[in-house]
């Protein structure tokens, strides 16, 4: 008999974050994957149940992992306006605020969108798809 997804509650999730963390401050999601076992809770599952990896990390009692060094003080091109535009935008064309609807709108090989950012901009910048769709939406 198959059994079902297996699922987990918050607890146990944040109880994974701070076994795998091993007495360290914080856990990145390279060194999670590379200490998580077999079929254990993925990264992106705690990015979806908590918004962002880092909000999962500090309901977890760790310390949020900091922006990369060379990033710091980098500069973007595009305003938090242009983040919500370009999703609304996609909503409008598409019927879609999915990441994945996103992506494929934006990179349509017959109607490219050179003046729209990338969904990875967007989830760095707004904290998480989700919280991006959300102030999108509203």
């Amino acid at each position: 008999m198959k059994s079902g997804p297996v699922v987990y509650t918050d607890r146990e999730l944040l109880r994974v974050l701070i076994r795998l963390a091993q007495g360290e401050g914080t856990l990145g999601r390279r060194t999670f994957e590379q200490r998580r076992r077999g079929a254990g809770p993925s990264a992106p599952l705690y990015e979806r149940r908590f918004g962002s990896w880092n909000r999962a990390l500090e309901l977890a009692g760790l310390d949020a992992v900091a922006q990369p060094e060379q990033l710091q003080n980098a500069t973007t091109k595009w305003t938090q306006e242009q983040l919500i535009a370009a999703i609304r935008w996609c909503l409008l064309v598409t019927g879609s605020t999915t990441l994945a609807a996103y992506e494929a709108w934006r990179t349509d090989p017959a109607n490219p969108k050179s003046d729209v950012p990338p969904a990875t901009t967007i989830r760095f910048r707004m904290g998480s798809w989700s919280r991006a769709t959300k102030l999108a939406c509203n």
